[in-house]
């Protein structure tokens, strides 16, 4: 068996090998464009792989993805990696291991994330020394429903529970009457500052991002500049599967929220996920503003729950406001390893992350 590094030519067996186990993948315009125009890969001096193939007789078996990252911590920039889409044939687990060692080999990288992990995939990256986030929360989405109906569809769906539409309507309606004020109590929320949906990334970011840096030293943050934000979710605002919002005044950005689909087309659930969510000195007024306004156009776009995953507390209680709903991953997904103790001296202390899946693997 023959291990290498990807090549955009491998896409075809790639995409063979996610679809058949159901993982998600770009088309391969948009697949080739995501890696070839990444930061990282065409403005460092270092060069990183996309990724790592375990070949059998030319027949691609195994597949892990790298994605190189920028980050920043008390005005220190660091290189991050980020693994993605880890995938091997039934047959050939065991090998696939071999694709996890040139991962936490690389040179000219500070810290290795993983943020897809499960109960599975969890043990073997301690096994590297991985180590968990210090936050508990990331664990446990919160989302508001905007769909009761379609929801419980999907969640009968899930468990497998075959109903027949009228007995589907008195379980809706019953759910409804239970969890009214619940569902409709974030329609009351009052919100304080004016949001505009953006149609462009410009320099108005990079300047955010500035000042944004120097509001938060302390904490470890993914760049956010004009090109990394095009480069994450350009493509996908593009074809209607995100938006960015924004709060700004004097014609300066004070805060934005994006939203990124996250649909479970197995379950029929269409679902949007609040992935980064970002204010000057943490203004609770752009926060609460920016929520009622994303989760209106969730309702608008016809999407059954608005979700968010990780974040710090601070935000967490802002959004448990909107009377949420809680539940809990099945493993915990967020892992890093450093390469020295100096950086894992801030790593492990729970004020450094504001983790979100604008930190993970999903595009």
């Amino acid at each position: 068996m023959k291990i290498r590094e990807v090549q955009i030519e491998d896409y075809i067996q790639i995409k063979e090998l996610h679809d058949k186990y159901n993982l998600k993948i770009l088309d391969k315009v948009e697949w080739s464009k995501f890696w070839l125009q990444n930061p990282c890969m065409k403005n460092s001096q270092n060069t990183f792989p996309m990724g790592w193939v375990a070949e059998e007789n030319k027949r691609i078996v195994c597949y892990l993805g790298n994605i190189p990252k920028e980050y920043y911590h008390d005005s220190k920039r660091f290189i991050v990696v980020c693994s993605h889409a880890w995938v091997a044939e039934a047959n050939y687990r065991l090998q696939a291991i071999s694709l996890i060692d040139r991962f936490f080999s690389q040179k000219n990288v500070d810290i290795f994330t993983v943020t897809t992990a499960n109960k599975i995939s969890e043990q073997i990256f301690k096994r590297y020394d991985a180590k968990k986030i210090p936050f508990q929360n990331y664990q446990k989405p919160m989302f508001v429903v905007l769909d009761m109906e379609k929801l419980i569809y999907s969640f009968l769906k899930y468990k497998k529970i075959p109903l027949a539409k009228f007995i589907r309507k008195l379980f809706f309606y019953f759910s409804y009457i239970i969890f009214y004020k619940k569902l409709n109590f974030w329609k009351k929320i009052n919100t304080s500052k004016k949001v505009e949906l953006n149609s462009t990334i410009d320099e108005k970011f990079d300047e955010f991002w500035e000042a944004y840096k120097l509001n938060f030293q302390n904490q470890f943050l993914q760049s956010r500049t004009s090109n990394w934000i095009k480069w994450h979710m350009q493509n996908r605002i593009a074809n209607g599967k995100a938006w960015i919002m924004s709060v700004s005044e004097n014609n300066k950005i004070l805060g934005y929220a994006i939203c990124s689909e996250t649909n479970n087309e197995k379950i029929e659930l269409k679902r949007i996920t609040l992935i980064d969510f970002v204010s000057l000195k943490d203004n609770q007024e752009v926060y609460i503003s920016l929520i009622k306004n994303c989760i209106e156009e969730s309702k608008k776009r016809g999407y059954h729950i608005f979700e968010i995953i990780g974040f710090k507390n601070l935000k967490r209680r802002i959004f448990s406001n909107f009377k949420t709903f809680n539940r809990k991953l099945p493993g915990f997904p967020f892992y890093y390893k450093s390469r020295n103790n100096i950086h894992d001296n801030f790593l492990k202390l729970g004020k450094t992350w504001d983790p979100s899946l604008i930190d993970g693997d999903s595009f």
